[in-house]
């Protein structure tokens, strides 16, 4: 496959290698087209070794895979097909993600350099003919994680928590359900709480008995303030 070549010092510096390797992990990586994402799984070329050997003596390599070349700093590069065994479409992508240059259909074994007419951050290496095939073109947006850009690729949901719900519990947990008022003040079972502008304040006794006054129907009179109950007489 095709070696990198950087451009240092006004060189152009070459690399070549007799072994060849095998296929490396990959890693998920979008183009954005004007027909839609196109997903491909590409293995990453970082290491001095790797960037100088690129795809060189493979014979074959799978539809949707590639390689993408991890170029920084960002500079112009160079790329050739010396060694390279199988044509391939070349990607270049600007600093910004986006491709900035395309060469499709190289030829096997040209030692014949192909040179970024700007400064790159990576270089993409697919089978020949991907570019034709999904209509990629200049312009078109790169998602991959050398760009710090790429999003999930699961479409499912996220899995809801099935945890129960804790319930608080001791002293001052919540009670579920209506709250029943307890102690002196509480009223009895099944007693009708008076409600409205004349039902007796909070916490307040409730007289009961015949002594008891009758319940006051007068809307103007307040209902704040204690009950004051008569005096029996002797």
């Amino acid at each position: 496959m095709p070696k990198i070549l950087s451009i240092l010092f006004a060189s152009i510096f070459l690399f070549a290698c007799s072994e060849e390797l095998e296929q490396k992990p990959t890693t998920p990586l979008i183009i954005n087209t004007s027909n839609g994402e196109i997903r491909f799984n590409v293995e990453v070329a970082k290491t001095v070794e790797e960037l100088q050997t690129g795809l060189m003596h493979r014979t074959q390599l799978p539809l949707n895979n590639g390689m993408i070349f991890d170029i920084y700093p960002v500079r112009p590069t160079g790329m050739w097909m010396k060694n390279t065994k199988i044509s391939l479409d070349m990607i270049f992508i600007a600093p910004d993600a986006t491709i900035s240059m395309i060469k499709e259909n190289t030829t096997p074994l040209s030692e014949d350099i192909i040179l970024s007419r700007d400064p790159v951050r990576a270089v993409i290496e697919l089978n020949a003919g991907q570019v034709k095939r999904y209509g990629i073109k200049i312009g078109d947006k790169i998602n991959h994680n050398i760009f710090n850009n790429l999003t999930t690729l699961s479409d499912s949901p996220a899995p809801q928590s099935t945890a129960e719900p804790v319930v608080p519990k001791g002293p001052n947990a919540l009670a579920t359900g209506p709250v029943v008022p307890k102690g002196p003040n509480a009223p009895a079972a099944g007693q009708v709480i008076p409600k409205g502008p004349n039902a007796p304040a909070a916490g307040q006794v409730i007289p009961k008995g015949p002594n008891a006054p009758a319940a006051n129907n007068n809307t103007d009179t307040p209902a704040a303030g204690p009950i004051k109950l008569p005096v029996p007489t002797p």
